[in-house]
């Protein structure tokens, strides 16, 4: 159960939730070009680090996300035999299980939005791209200064880390950069097409102090005060506010709102969490029927909702659910040669 979503279980269920942070990090650069401040700050104090710990390098060749290799990549060559990614991604899969995992889901989603996206004609144009990347470079540069003293910047970073140059290493980031765009897009499009619920939210581990905030409220206190105060849910800096969810999906965050209108809120109610009883209080803010129309249609909509805020991890990991119902999805253990079904 993530979020509140019930997800069909088993091995061809794909963990969505898995990817929620290289969405609500902001910074989506990173997620395919991992940029680790201690690193830097370790190859600051000893500028051979690198080369010491992983040997001699060399510029990878840019292979454009869906195109061919012609088979498996060769990573190395030894006495004249190659040694392929598949082995290494077993390897890694081994020593780094939900690193490893998390990659493999990545690219699945990135299959399944560019598909979506053909389907519909959804695109990014390149300004806004470019924009993005600005941004996401910007950020990275700032954060390789700070953890490095000012010793490095992120040109020289790049070059030692991974022996790249910054124009090279832009071009992975913005495929990046481009594919995440792109996912926001084909995400909210998917979604407005199902009847969704908005709410907010407070969660709190004493259930007299929920009955008391629930009292408040209903005397006329603010609800995202309140939630900003007490609640220990992820959405209490935001006031308690859930982005819009489809409520015709399983899901315990809808479970007993049924009833309740634009304004209502529920009675207190017991939920379970990792960390043992809670107790929350929700308010239904608005429910929003379903929509149809065309990305020509929709699209400058949805572009204006996402510059005003980032994709949710729970809206991504309900277009996920609904996306393992259209779309056969496998992960196969330690990369198997398997093509079955």
């Amino acid at each position: 159960m993530l979020g509140g979503l019930a997800r069909p279980r088993g091995s061809g269920a794909l963990a969505a939730g898995a990817l929620a942070a290289f969405v609500a990090a902001g910074c989506v650069g990173e997620g395919a070009t991992p940029l680790r401040p201690d690193d830097a700050a370790a190859s600051a104090a000893d500028p051979a680090r690198s080369s010491k710990r992983d040997g001699p390098r060399t510029s990878p060749e840019l292979v454009p996300p869906g195109a061919s290799t012609g088979g498996d990549l060769t990573v190395a060559v030894v006495d004249g035999a190659p040694v392929h990614a598949a082995d290494a991604y077993r390897l890694l899969l081994l020593s780094l299980p939900d690193e490893t995992q998390n990659a493999a889901r990545q690219l699945v989603v990135d299959r399944i939005a560019a598909a979506e996206a053909a389907s519909e004609s959804i695109n990014v144009p390149p300004a806004v791209v470019d924009r993005e990347l600005e941004r996401v470079l910007g950020e990275q540069d700032r954060k390789v200064r700070e953890s490095s003293k000012g010793k490095q910047d992120l040109a020289s970073y790049v070059q030692t880390t991974y022996a790249l140059d910054k124009a090279h290493y832009a071009e992975l980031v913005r495929q990046t950069v481009a594919r995440s765009l792109l996912l926001e897009r084909v995400v909210l499009l998917e979604l407005a097409r199902h009847p969704r619920t908005q709410l907010r939210l407070i969660r709190v581990k004493e259930k007299s102090l929920a009955e008391e905030i629930r009292r408040k409220i209903t005397q006329g206190a603010d609800f995202a005060t309140l939630a900003r105060q007490h609640s220990e849910d992820g959405s209490a800096r935001e006031g308690g506010l859930y982005p819009p969810l489809p409520s015709d999906l399983p899901s315990q965050l809808f479970a007993r709102t049924e009833g309740l209108k634009g304004g209502d809120v529920g009675e207190v109610e017991e939920v379970s969490t990792n960390d043992g009883p809670r107790f929350r209080i929700v308010q239904v803010l608005t429910r929003l029927p379903a929509e149809t129309g065309t990305w020509a249609e929709r699209g400058s909509g949805i572009d204006k909702v996402l510059e005003g805020r980032p994709l949710s991890p729970l809206e991504l990991e309900a277009w996920m659910h609904v996306m393992e119902t259209r779309h056969p999805i496998r992960i196969l253990p330690l990369g198997a040669l398997d093509h079955g079904p």
